[in-house]
């Protein structure tokens, strides 16, 4: 398999990640869409190739048989329009993301391996940094994540899940996931680990329609940006899920003129199970009125190979 990784300092790592990320913020995204028939656009390839950086693309109900490439951040979106969510079963070649940042959500992947695939089940690549979450695969072993990844959603979403109502980050349904679910709230007790820098702490334990979420539209809007409104002299808080026994750690980039780091800790998880995560807390001043951007990056600190990206806008008021 090819190796896409590049390695940057940690201050170019954030540099291009912001760039990548707000590159393009204050102009209008297009949403294009992409249905088996009806409309302009049959082939998810030749939407990516018409979309724009931060544009959407919305795949609806149907059995798409193409592989496709990725290669710009770009929110990739299965919508369910009519007859479930849409199923990615390609005949030739597979599913690589190349694009810093990009979003996959709302997938069914099929199972089936291609009569001219022998030799290599892999079905989605992921060969730079990409957020997945919210889709349906039948097992670890047909993905293959080149770099670290998330694969969870980034905002807490309101679902339903079995006649009950809950708030918590969504991971994917995987077919093969053998955990628990003491709590009955949907989302596996251990994590889906597909690799040492890719791995899915909230996963699915049924497949994707069985939870109804409320706010999914809301929250996609909000996948790359959250608004955080502040008042000078007060502090607030920021919690990230973190869990330090993997190795990771986040790291905050800031504009010191507007604020200043008051404290950070991190709160475990009330399990007693090895390995359980928690949350890591950011405590911040703000110092004057205005905007600014607070920028997190989720990695291990010998390595720079950014696993998660979070960002903040902030107004901060007299």
């Amino acid at each position: 398999m090819a190796d896409y990784k590049s390695l940057f300092p940690v201050a170019m790592i954030i540099a291009l990640a912001l760039s990548t990320i707000f590159g393009s913020y204050g102009s209008i995204a297009a949403e294009i869409r992409v249905c088996p028939e009806g409309c302009s656009n049959s082939s998810i390839q030749n939407a990516i190739n018409a979309a724009e950086s931060n544009d959407s693309i919305v795949v609806q109900s149907g059995i798409y048989r193409e592989g496709f490439v990725v290669g710009r951040l770009i929110y990739l979106e299965g919508r369910n329009s009519d007859s479930g969510r849409p199923i990615i079963s390609p005949e030739n070649g597979r599913i690589i993301l190349a694009g810093q940042g990009a979003v996959l959500q709302g997938f069914r992947f099929s199972g089936a391996k291609s009569a001219q695939d022998q030799g290599d089940n892999c079905i989605l690549e992921v060969v730079l940094p990409a957020r997945i979450y919210l889709n349906d695969f039948p097992t670890v072993k047909r993905i293959c994540p080149d770099v670290a990844s998330s694969w969870n959603s980034s905002q807490l979403f309101n679902y339903q899940f079995e006649s009950k109502v809950f708030r918590g980050r969504l991971g994917n349904h995987w077919a093969d996931y053998a955990g628990k679910d003491k709590n009955g709230d949907g989302i596996g007790d251990e994590p889906q680990v597909l690799d040492e820098g890719n791995i899915d702490y909230f996963p699915l334990m049924q497949p994707v329609d069985s939870y109804r979420i409320s706010d999914e539209k809301k929250n996609k809007k909000e996948d790359k940006m959250e608004l955080i409104r502040a008042k000078q002299s007060e502090l607030f808080n920021i919690s990230l899920q973190a869990n330090p026994t993997t190795g990771y750690k986040w790291y905050a980039d800031y504009d010191y003129n507007f604020l200043r780091l008051d404290s950070e800790r991190f709160e475990k998880e009330p399990s007693d199970e090895l390995g359980s995560g928690g949350i890591s807390i950011f405590a911040f001043m703000p110092l004057k009125p205005g905007k600014a951007t607070i920028s997190f990056v989720y990695k291990r600190p010998w390595e720079n190979i950014v696993a998660d990206v979070r960002t903040f806008q902030l107004e901060i008021s007299p």
